[in-house]
Formats: C-alpha cells, structure tokens, sequence
C-alpha cells in the first residue's frame, strides 16, 4: 500500500506531464508560427510548471474514485482543468496583493516589469496571459470523453467555483480597505474603538469559505464526483468535509505566512502583515494583545519588514495567545471535517486519503 506522500508525488509527476503535453502542443500549434508569442507561451508553461502541490486536480482523481470511476486515464487527463484555472488565480492575486515572489521566484507581473522595464505593461501581460490559462482551463474537461451530462455538470461547478472565488476576492479586498481606514483612523491602537474589530473573524472566515473552501476542496472533489455520476447525497457529504477542510487549510496557511520558511512557503514571509491581508492570526492577535503590544503590532503593518521585525512580530502574536488560538480552531474544523469524510458513502481507499489529508493539512510546512 502506497503512503499518502507517495500518493501525492505519484500524481504531481503525471499531472506536470499532462500539463507539459497541454502547454507543448499549444506551442507547436502552426496558427502561431506567425506571431511573436511562442517566447511567452514557454514562460507560462516554466510558470505553471514551476511547483506546487498539485492538490486540486489531485482531489478531482478523488472524487471521482470515490464515487466509483474506474477510468483513471480519462480523469487524469480532465482534472488537469483545475490546475490551469489555479495558475490563472495565482497570477491575478499576486498582481491585487502586489506580491513579487511565487514559488520561489518572481511573479509573473514582476518578471515582465523587470524584462520591459515597466509596471504597466508588466501588469498589462500578466493578467492577459492569465485570461489565456482561465480558458486553458476549460478544454481538458470539453475534450475529456465523460458522458455529455456529466460535462456539462462539472463544468457549471468549475464555472461556480471561479465565480465563488471572485466572490471571497471581492470580500477580502473591502474588509482590507476597511481594516486600512482603521489604522488610519488609529481605531486598532486605542482600546474605546477597539469593539470596530468585533465581529471581523466571522467576515474573514466567510472570505475563507469562498476563496479557500469552494476552490481548493469543495469544488474539486465535486467536479470528479459528478464525471463519475454521484448522486446527491455523496456530493452533500463532500461539500461538508471539503468546507471544513478549506477553513482549516486556509489558518493554517496564515500560521506559515508568518511562523514559516520563505524557500517553502515560495512568497515572503510576513507579506499578509505587510499588505494588511485580512487573516483570522492579525486580528486575533490585535483582539488578545495588551495595549502596549497591540501599539507595537499595528505599527508594523502595511510596512516593510525585516528580519528583526518578523522574530518581535512572531513574539507579540505567541504570546497574546492568537497562535494557540488559531491552532485550536483549526483542529476544529479538522475534527468536524473527519466526522464528514467517515460519513460519505464512498470507496475505502479514497476515504483514507482524505483521512490522511485532513492530518497533513495540520502538519505541512509550506
């Protein structure tokens, strides 16, 4: 029996070789021999070929096995749809939260910048090529030989996929805004406006549900589960564990964007204290803090950080309790995502990986 890590880099390596088959036959497509662009594709292909986890099109194999599919080529091939549409957010976000760092090397926005030596027009190429990788998205499951209705179907759920993560964008985006005209308005320091901050955990884990659950786990598995047929009571169940799963994956991943390592985490740390990023860590950690440390905190944010500045910010956040706090709640939602994967009514085999995806969730370190 293969181990969770071996199931894991056993799909990584088949999925980059369809993604490489996907982005080679583009390339060599004689409607572009004309045009000046083959340069670029092959960046986006190093791009998109660059790392990760490979975690959604992982999980579209997994729903689709746990509703009983057998074709293992056919969904290999489908899933790969998730990867590209990941590919098209990544470069969008990084443009919106202004980062320059992905996976360990620049931005797709930040390397045109570098090359043309111009912000515009770095932007201007990121988001057109990221446009490109959203329709990319779509054929693997168009061409995939599924029944036409269950096409049809696990498309509508990657087109609401996309449509929800938009959604949790925009939320994230304004609760930002609004957190920044709080600190402006000194309303994060002193303790009589403190109470503005109430309440905020409950929009940012709305945000969480819509830009991390849906995206990462809810839709994925569902987009396998319907090529195989499941009926509606299988995708109930999914939804519940992937909800919970996506809450969890989403602290954990604000507990690395400050207690990680940049050479795993591929971005820098700190970056959502930097960007003020609505996180359930920062606000927890202005709610528990004293006031000298809450003073001390907020002055860090939205600026530059350096090494220093990440160890005082690593030390206030632990010691207000925030990072407890974030912990226990995150083993929360992994409980009650255990509790939902036991209750599907699907294959053992793949029960036990999302078993084993619900620990690693809490375990990973990038």
């Amino acid at each position: 029996m293969d181990s969770f890590s071996e199931i894991i880099s056993n799909y990584q390596k088949k999925i980059d070789k369809k993604l490489k088959e996907i982005f080679d036959k583009e390339i060599n497509n004689y409607e572009l021999s004309s045009l000046k662009i083959k340069k670029d594709l092959k960046i986006l292909k190093e791009y998109t070929l660059r790392g990760g986890k490979r975690i959604r099109p992982i999980l579209i194999n997994c729903g689709y096995f746990l509703s009983g599919g057998r074709d293992k080529n056919a969904i290999l091939g489908a899933s790969v749809c998730v990867e590209l549409i990941h590919n098209f957010f990544l470069i969008h976000d990084d443009i919106v939260d202004r980062d320059y760092l992905r996976r360990g090397d620049l931005s797709l926005h930040y390397f045109y910048k570098n090359k043309y030596e111009s912000s515009f027009l770095g932007i201007s190429l990121a988001m057109i090529w990221g446009d490109m990788l959203n329709a990319f998205g779509y054929f693997p499951l168009l061409e995939s030989k599924f029944k036409s209705e269950y096409k049809i179907e696990a498309i509508f759920i990657l087109a609401d996929t996309i449509k929800k993560t938009c959604y949790g964008e925009i939320m994230e985006m304004l609760l930002k805004e609004k957190l920044h005209r709080l600190l402006r308005q000194e309303c994060l320091t002193e303790d009589r406006n403190f109470k503005k901050l109430k309440g905020i955990e409950r929009d940012i884990l709305n945000i969480y549900k819509y830009k991390t659950a849906f995206y990462t786990f809810i839709g994925p598995l569902k987009i396998g589960a319907v090529l195989a047929g499941a009926d509606s009571k299988i995708l109930e169940n999914i939804e519940k564990a992937g909800l919970n799963l996506g809450l969890a994956f989403q602290i954990k991943d604000d507990i690395l964007g400050l207690f990680g390592a940049q050479r795993e985490i591929g971005k820098p740390v700190g970056s959502d204290i930097r960007e003020l990023q609505p996180n359930i860590l920062i606000v927890q950690t202005l709610n528990l803090s004293e006031k000298s440390r809450r003073e001390k905190f907020v002055r860090y944010l939205g600026k530059n950080l350096k090494k220093s500045d990440i160890s005082e910010l690593k030390n206030i956040t632990a010691e207000s309790g925030a990072l407890s706090y974030c912990e226990k709640k995150m083993h929360k939602f992994i409980r009650l995502a255990k509790e939902n994967i036991i209750n599907i009514q699907g294959r053992k085999k793949e029960k036990r990986f999302l078993l084993q995806l619900a620990d690693y969730i809490i375990k990973r370190n990038y």
